[in-house]
């Protein structure tokens, strides 16, 4: 029995088992949204050829977010490798954090749709919410009395920690330059991600 002010803890595979149904349902919502439209079809083969070409802003778009949620969930099963146990505040800060994940699919639909500067911002700003929550975690859950080991390896919590939170900066950065009406530029920045991502990864120790 708990006493009064003592905190409770729990095995984190339920919470593991309902946060990968949650990046389950969030890429296949993702690829749900692309479709041709019903007139592509009835032009025959240069109709259905012109309507391919004319989806490739939104199949680059949904290449991008699959392979940043792609390595959201790789930083997500990584911490957990570590953490032996969960309290009610790593509880509520992953669902805050499979929160901001389910409205991924919304935002990516909104830029496919309206490439106007607004739906970037949303998109970007959202993107942005995900990984900084993921750096919380990171921040949270990697340290005594969650871990299954006393210590981790000098850095493992720094670097995964590091990695999503310049991932969630980038995004930032980028959702200003586009409010200052820098576009291009703002495109340009999404592109330092991925090399970021696996080049902040790269750095944390490997376990024996």
């Amino acid at each position: 029995m708990t006493r009064p002010g003592q905190r409770e803890f729990f095995k984190p595979e339920r919470l593991l088992a309902f946060s990968d149904g949650v990046f389950a349902i969030a890429v296949t919502l993702l690829v749900l949204d692309l479709r041709l439209p019903s007139e592509a079809t009835a032009g025959g083969d240069e109709g259905v050829a012109s309507a391919l070409l004319a989806m490739g802003p939104k199949l680059l778009i949904f290449v991008f977010t699959f392979i940043v949620i792609g390595i959201g969930w790789l930083g997500h099963h990584r911490k957990f490798s570590y953490i032996r146990q969960v309290d009610g505040g790593l509880l509520w800060l992953n669902l805050l954090y499979l929160l901001s994940l389910c409205l991924v699919p919304f935002a990516t639909s909104l830029l496919s749709d309206h490439s106007d500067r607004i739906s970037f911002v949303v998109y970007t700003c959202v993107m942005a919410l995900v990984m900084l929550l993921s750096a919380g975690l990171s921040a949270y859950g990697l340290r005594a009395p969650y871990l299954m080991e006393p210590e981790l390896r000098p850095g493992t919590r720094q670097d995964m920690i590091l990695s999503p939170f310049l991932t969630g900066a980038i995004f930032l950065a980028s959702a200003a330059l586009a409010l200052a009406d820098r576009m291009s530029l703002a495109h340009w920045a999404l592109i330092l991600i991925v090399p970021v991502s696996v080049w902040s990864g790269s750095r944390e120790p490997k376990r024996s």
